[in-house]
């Protein structure tokens, strides 16, 4: 019995304080790492520790067994202590978001309270049978009497438990997912032993039963995963080329924003011959169920734009045009001298004639973008000189670490695409729409020949990229003699115009 009770002296006094210091260093440096199981060491500590060791004491050390209540008190403090830790442990273990750590779950609501719920009930009876002496089969008979009333009175209680048993087996969605109902849709925000939260696309919180769910047929968007197909009809004039029509829209599909091409799902065919229209049929995937109502709408709002550059007519419904023949102004003809007298208007083309200006308005046309569409790239050969009429744009070129980024925006009268003038010269800026763009764009060529005529021309426009070239000197970060010797668009240097055409 002394040795006995030696054993426990010195595991008390010796092993209590190293193992509280213990677990307080393991705290702390759980914390500071902000893990998880923090929360779990600390319970373990202060609630579970303080009371087992003055068990141990009173029972081992002290002997003082007749005080039974206040036994059985300072027992049933110390298993409400380890259910608290524990389950803070659960909570840590089986996770309801995203896992962070190769050890941890990711379970449902429901799973995880009725796992919660059976550890309870598990612990607390054993606590009810050793500590209080309490008959569990005498309890479990007095409440198997009363549960065929309990029964009775939760039917649709206890359906949408079992049916939230039999969904939480068959495992048809998960928290995230979207889902239709009926003509429901909406994401997965909840799931509990009663119902299922969904949220839809406006926000609001429609809670349904188990019960009604488990009668439902569901079609869930997130499986086999997040990526979802879209189907749009488009219809253009019956004179306008299939082949040329299959290659705008392949070419609106590459440009268009939310979709996930590399799903191997791009579908693009011609469809029916109607009386006004040729129908085709364009099915492509969405990044994921949000991504769809951006993908479908980028991909018409530059449709529409692509087929204005590109001269096709989209048919939407049935149209009759009636023509009114214009002999002495014809629409072309007005259109042209339209554009010549807006090049007169432009500071840069005082120096050239009213009869180059008017054959510089033959080879040009006016073209049409959208918000954010992309109208050089950098990197690419540039088609011509384009100048606003309407609209912003921006131009953006690469840091050092190949970060894009704004080098400045421009306006009606100002012109870009000015690398035409480069010979074998690729853009080293990219331009985009900022809003509905109207633009003229002239021929190559064209614009060359006017530099080869005109050199006060070309002075002119070589002189208006002074500030260009420096807001690209800025991004990139080079000095002053390197920034001269680039000869690219949005970067000319110093006369160079003049010195590309001075052998012509």
């Amino acid at each position: 019995m002394n040795q006995s009770l030696l054993i426990w002296g010195s595991v008390l006094i010796f092993g209590f304080p190293i193992l509280t210091i213990v677990l307080g260093q393991i705290g702390d440096s759980l914390n500071r790492r902000e893990h998880p199981l923090t929360t779990f060491v600390r319970n373990l500590q202060r609630f579970v520790l303080p009371p087992l060791i003055l068990l141990l004491i009173i029972k081992q050390i002290l002997g003082w067994r007749e005080l039974v209540v206040f036994l059985q008190i300072l027992e049933t403090l110390l298993w409400i202590a380890v259910i608290h830790t524990t389950l803070s442990l659960l909570k840590v273990v089986l996770t309801l978001e995203d896992k962070q750590y190769r050890w941890q779950l990711p379970v449902a609501n429901l799973f995880f309270q009725v796992v919660r719920a059976a550890i309870v009930l598990l612990i607390a009876s054993y606590a009810l049978a050793e500590v209080w002496k309490v008959d569990i089969s005498k309890a479990a008979q007095a409440l198997g009497v009363g549960s065929l009333v309990i029964a009775l009175a939760l039917q649709d209680t206890l359906s949408n438990l079992v049916s939230g048993f039999l969904l939480l087996a068959d495992s048809p969605f998960k928290k995230g997912d979207w889902l239709q109902l009926g003509d429901l849709e909406g994401q997965v925000i909840d799931m509990n032993w009663r119902s299922v939260r969904l949220k839809t696309v406006e926000g609001n919180v429609v809670i349904i039963p188990n019960g009604a769910l488990g009668k439902e047929r569901i079609l869930n968007y997130s499986l086999p995963n997040a990526a979802r197909g879209i189907w749009i009809d488009v219809a253009f004039a019956n004179d306008d080329p299939p082949n040329r029509v299959r290659q705008v829209l392949q070419q609106v599909l590459l440009e268009t924003q939310g979709t996930d091409l590399e799903q191997g799902f791009k579908i693009i065919s011609t469809g029916s011959f109607d009386d006004f229209s040729i129908s085709y049929k364009v099915m492509f995937m969405a990044k994921d169920f949000m991504s769809t109502y951006q993908a479908r709408s980028d991909f018409k709002t530059r449709l529409y734009y692509t087929a204005q550059r590109s001269g096709l007519s989209l048919s939407p419904y049935p149209i009759n045009h009636i023509y009114y023949a214009r002999i002495n102004e014809p629409e072309l003809e007005h259109t042209q001298q339209e554009i010549a007298d807006y090049f007169q208007s432009l500071p840069y083309f005082t120096s050239v004639g009213i009869e180059a200006l008017e054959r510089l308005a033959l080879d040009s046309t006016v073209e049409y973008y959208g918000k954010e569409e992309q109208i050089i790239q950098e990197g690419e050969f540039v088609g011509g000189l384009y100048i606003i009429q309407n609209g912003h744009a921006r131009l953006a070129i690469k840091d050092v670490q190949g970060i894009e980024q704004e080098v400045a925006q421009i306006a009606k009268g100002d012109f870009f695409g000015e690398s035409v003038f480069m010979s074998g010269k690729p853009s080293v800026v990219s331009i985009s729409a900022l809003d509905d763009l109207k633009v003229i764009r002239i021929e190559g060529d064209t614009a060359a020949n006017l530099l080869v005529d005109n050199r006060r021309f070309a002075k002119q426009i070589d002189e208006s990229l002074e500030e260009r070239r420096a807001a690209i000197q800025r991004v990139r970060g080079e000095n002053e003699e390197e920034a001269n010797n680039l000869t690219d668009n949005g970067n000319l240097s110093s006369h160079s115009i003049l010195k590309q055409f001075r052998s012509s």
